[in-house]
């Protein structure tokens, strides 16, 4: 009887343990840091840095920014030099905004289980600001960012045309008729309030 409760006792344990393990989540990298570099303190002060987990679209109005659903972005601090962010990801874009004035756009996603370190730059070029970036993971790959920063508007809808379905097919032409379809632009800016 004894041998019997232990082993049904050790079975449950056991169960309750390869639950629990199975039920973690993986975390896709020990550590990813983002970073503020060779920006001068007047642009760093009004730089603010968001979020978004592979979006389709993102709406920006009254100075937020939203996911498609109305959930406000998460705000990557800037408080120190380098930052650790949510580590538990594999597309993530990532906006810098100026002073709710300029905004840049940049996707990351992840091919494997190592740690990216992203970096990034904020100057003045005439009359426009200039962001650069460098996302290095550290172990065979560097990409450099490099361009303008995008002027914004009171309200606007940006979309990401490559995550939308494709439209159905046309059935009411004949296959041999129907032209190719254009290819779309990788994103649209609808301006909802100027």
């Amino acid at each position: 009887m004894r041998t019997t409760l232990l082993i049904l006792l050790i079975m449950v344990l056991a169960g309750a343990g390869m639950y629990y393990f199975a039920t973690q989540k993986k975390t896709l990298a020990p550590y990813d840091t983002i970073a503020l570099h060779n920006t001068p303190d007047s642009i760093r002060q009004k730089l603010r840095i968001f979020a978004a987990y592979n979006p389709t679209e993102v709406t920006y109005r009254d100075s937020g920014w939203y996911q498609q659903d109305s959930i406000p972005l998460k705000e990557v601090s800037l408080d120190s030099a380098v930052n650790a962010f949510d580590k538990n990801y594999k597309s993530v874009t990532f906006y810098l905004d100026y002073a709710h004035a300029w905004f840049y756009d940049v996707e990351v996603n992840k091919q494997q289980d190592i740690p990216y370190k992203i970096s990034f730059a904020v100057n003045s070029l005439r009359d426009t600001l200039q962001a650069t970036g460098i996302i290095d993971d550290q172990q065979s790959k560097q990409l450099r960012l490099n361009g303008p920063m995008m002027k914004m508007y009171n309200a606007f809808l940006l979309t990401y045309n490559s995550k939308l379905p494709p439209p159905p097919p046309d059935s009411t032409q004949d296959s041999s008729q129907q032209e190719p379809p254009a290819t779309p632009a990788t994103k649209t800016i609808t301006v909802i309030r100027k």
